[in-house]
């Protein structure tokens, strides 16, 4: 898995987006509790999470027809800078009155974000060889989980030290880092702007504006054709039904029936976070005994059981193992899923598609989380916990039935699935 690091583009962007990452955690922890801090009220604090989430739920699947339009590099290096620049808006936020600032920083951060993570996604395949696309994803998926597990803890540090400017100017630094390591990628033209989408001519606003929804309309067609992509979307958007649910209701679960304190729950996020770096290191083992629609399919099978036997079992020392076997299984769950929507997508369609599946993840969260905090009380933490797991569970489940048949490019069937088969 390590010899794809041979790749001088894919090391550039990889080092680029786990910095990236870091600085993204470090905000992570201290906007929060900075609006806390300056307001003492929660609605306030958890504006700061609406603007964040909304413009994930409303542009991300437009914004894919843009990236599939443009230069993938350049939208990327170009929504680096405006983050980076955007970011120092908080700096001026010295009173509750200049509050709005923060709230017009992180919702317009969010807004050029939708165009960053699909050109990100849908450029990794022309990085790399196909057959080396589980190997690049495991390994930024295990990025992902490192900076998870050490970026709070240094963003805690860092915001008590030197406050929300020195936090504000960090990440701003790891932003044009990112971009610079983006700037020194060598690229064909091919590789990183679709030139069938490329428009010379002058056009109108309104034949424009037409131009764009039928190319948005273009990608929903190319999804719903596929039997492979309508499985990935129901599969990943039942599966992020009940990540919502967890992350109202975990912690609540670990107070009150659990009964852990802070530290309890810390070391319980821990063990997901290490399990999530091991899941991402064995990825590449299970891809060569099952087909990617197995393997997703163990992920939430496994995952939803886990979470289940935790309801069953409400043990601090049991919830470690439990939730360490979830991150080993989730992280499988989406690295499959991702290499599968690189290859099941043509790349001038891989922006739309990446979009589309952002918005529909990011809805399906949003629905879950605002039906668990409106109800979490009347219900209570151990039925949605329940809901959480058995959603997790059946997504595994559509996947055994949807994505069995799904292949990767050059894969080859390992004869335990012929076994698999004949028992379905």
């Amino acid at each position: 898995m390590f010899a794809i690091f041979k790749n001088r583009n894919f090391s550039l962007l990889w080092l680029g987006q786990v910095i990236s990452m870091c600085g993204d955690f470090f905000m992570y922890i201290a906007v929060p509790y900075f609006v806390y801090q300056l307001t003492g009220s929660v609605l306030q604090t958890g504006i700061t999470v609406i603007a964040e989430t909304l413009p994930r739920v409303l542009l991300s699947s437009l914004a894919g027809v843009f990236v599939d339009r443009w230069n993938r590099r350049w939208t990327m290096l170009t929504a680096d800078l405006l983050r980076a620049v955007v970011l120092l808006l908080m700096l001026l936020v010295h009173s509750a009155d200049q509050l709005w600032l923060i709230y017009v920083a992180i919702a317009t951060q969010a807004i050029i974000s939708q165009f960053f993570t699909p050109a990100s996604m849908a450029l990794i395949p022309s990085l790399v060889e196909q057959e080396q696309l589980m190997a690049a994803n495991s390994l930024s998926s295990l990025g992902q989980s490192i900076t998870r597990l050490i970026g709070p803890a240094v963003g805690g540090i860092l915001f008590t030290a030197l406050g929300l400017t020195g936090t504000v100017l960090m990440d701003s630094a790891t932003y044009v880092f990112s971009a610079l390591m983006i700037l020194c990628l060598s690229l064909p033209t091919s590789a990183s702007v679709n030139k069938a989408t490329e428009q010379k001519e002058r056009v109108t606003v309104g034949a424009a504006v037409k131009h764009l929804w039928e190319e948005w309309a273009a990608g929903l067609r190319l999804i719903r054709g596929s039997q492979t992509l309508v499985g990935i979307f129901v599969t990943m958007c039942v599966f992020m039904l009940g990540q919502g649910i967890i992350q109202v209701m975990f912690v609540i679960f670990v107070r009150n029936v659990i009964h852990g304190d802070a530290m309890i729950y810390a070391w319980i996020l821990t063990s997901q976070g290490i399990g999530s770096i091991l899941g991402a290191l064995l990825n590449g083992v299970f891809s060569k005994w099952l087909r990617p629609g197995y393997q997703i399919a163990l992920g939430g099978l496994v995952s939803g059981g886990a979470i289940l036997a935790v309801i069953s079992f409400p043990d601090p020392i049991i919830a470690m193992i439990l939730t360490g076997i979830v991150g080993v299984f989730s992280v499988g769950f989406i690295i499959t899923l991702y290499t599968l929507l690189q290859t099941g997508a043509e790349d001038r369609y891989r922006g739309r598609v990446f979009g589309t599946l952002e918005t529909v993840m990011s809805l399906a969260t949003l629905i879950s989380m605002t039906l668990s905090s409106s109800f979490g009380d009347s219900l209570g933490a151990i039925l949605w916990m329940a809901i959480s797991g058995t959603l997790i569970l059946v997504s595994g489940g559509i996947a055994l039935f949807i994505l069995r048949q799904a292949r990767l490019p050059q894969a080859e069937q390992p004869t335990v699935e012929k076994d698999l088969e004949l028992s379905l």
